[in-house]
């Protein structure tokens, strides 16, 4: 069964950052794929969520559900009611138990949950962090909450380490105020304590981009050199962060654009009465954004991370070839091919990259025409846009930005 029809799905996703933007566009690539006219309702918090299950469930106008708040009592009455659900296996928090126990917890017969395969992304960045540079030591800093999913990531990592020779060393950097404990702060004292004691050169590793900044701006007022003493790396790759820290932070970049399609069809499998995919099935990776936090040596790790944080920067810009090398300081020649070594893409195929990346952006999240995008994007004409759009995505720009936004 293809899975096919016109459904109604409810999609639930935490949209800070840009997995949730990624698994919805991997859902409308599914869609687009199988001709599968679904309406689906959004909702971008746990209450709206909630909200909208029942004025659904109350109408009878529901058929499936995506979802990234996994509370298990919910998932449980949605299969009771014979309503399918796929739920995103990473947690805001321990709902409905520890995280052990979530974990643990069979799935129920109409739900299916779709994973990080945290064993291949803590293998992913430790290659590329144990390629660039010899490290004394390596280690892990959760994130501020005591949430299933840092000590998940973690677990992970700490195996990655183990198995490549290191001991590793974790800190538990807790107590940044939140909903359920507005009671404390931030474990500076406690990170700074770890960073300074840590043996140097060491790779460290967070449990996402917000600690991996706080522990750089540690870095920052200790005096220990990033990446130098210490090569910092987090996990979602989210720009607030990741672009605007300094230096860059190298982060994995969680393949939330895999994860939607996989929650698709596993959720139309299951509309169409099929039982769930087994959860081998149901594994997503992640891919690596290299910046200046875990730079490598002069010859190729400055000179490229230099060129990345500048194209980053700059590309919508109307930056050019001559700019990178330009800023790189170094001959046309060296910049070219050690960028090319190292990124596998011309310095051009780079800047041609981020640009439609912005336009996307701008498709996806606004009623902008191609007039306006193109100049922000670093174009010198919507039609420039157009050829540039339509030559890389194999689509038009009208026709992505229907899909994108559901038309």
């Amino acid at each position: 069964m293809n899975g096919t029809g016109d459904k109604r799905v409810l999609v639930a996703l935490w949209m800070n950052g840009v997995f949730g933007q990624d698994v919805m566009d991997g859902i409308h690539d599914w869609m687009r794929e199988k001709a599968a006219p679904w309406r689906i309702r959004f909702a971008d918090s746990a209450a709206l969520f909630n909200a909208s299950l029942r004025w659904m469930a109350e109408r009878k106008a529901l058929d499936g559900v995506i979802t990234y708040y996994s509370d298990p009592k919910v998932v449980a009455g949605l299969s009771r009611a014979g309503i399918p659900c796929v739920s995103l296996g990473e947690w805001l928090g321990d709902q409905g138990g520890t995280a052990a126990q979530t974990e643990a917890a069979p799935a129920a017969p109409a739900s299916a949950r779709v994973c990080a395969d945290l064993p291949a992304i803590a293998a992913a960045i430790a290659e590329h962090l144990f390629s660039r540079a010899d490290f004394r030591a390596a280690g892990y800093v959760e994130s501020y909450f005591d949430h299933g999913w840092s000590r998940h990531r973690g677990n992970a990592i700490a195996a990655e380490l183990s198995r490549r020779g290191f001991e590793p060393r974790r800190f538990l950097h807790y107590g940044r105020p939140s909903v359920n404990d507005a009671s404390g702060g931030p474990d500076f004292a406690g990170l700074a304590d770890w960073l300074r004691a840590i043996p140097k050169p060491a790779a460290v590793i967070c449990a996402n981009d917000a600690t991996a900044d706080d522990a750089i701006r540690l870095c920052e007022s200790l005096g220990i050199a990033v990446p130098r003493d210490v090569a910092v790396a987090g996990i979602d790759d989210n720009p607030v962060f990741c672009r605007h820290a300094s230096p860059n932070i190298t982060s994995a970049r969680l393949d939330g654009r895999r994860a939607g399609f996989l929650a698709a069809s596993a959720l139309a499998a299951m509309m169409d009465g099929d039982p769930p995919p087994p959860p081998e099935a149901l594994r997503y990776a992640a891919s690596i954004s290299r910046r200046a936090s875990t730079a490598a040596t002069p010859s190729i790790g400055d000179i490229v991370q230099k060129a990345i944080d500048f194209i980053d920067l700059n590309a919508c810009r109307g930056i050019g070839l001559a700019d990178v090398v330009r800023h790189c300081c170094y001959s046309r020649t060296l910049v070219a091919l050690r960028f090319r070594q190292m990124t596998g893409k011309s310095i051009v195929r780079a800047i041609r990259e981020r640009r439609l990346d912005e336009a996307r952006r701008y498709l996806r999240e606004t009623a902008m025409p191609a007039e306006e995008i193109a100049p922000l994007c670093g174009y010198e004409s919507a039609s420039a846009l157009h050829r540039a759009f339509t030559r890389e995505t194999g689509t038009t720009m009208g026709k992505w930005r229907a899909a994108a936004k559901g038309g």
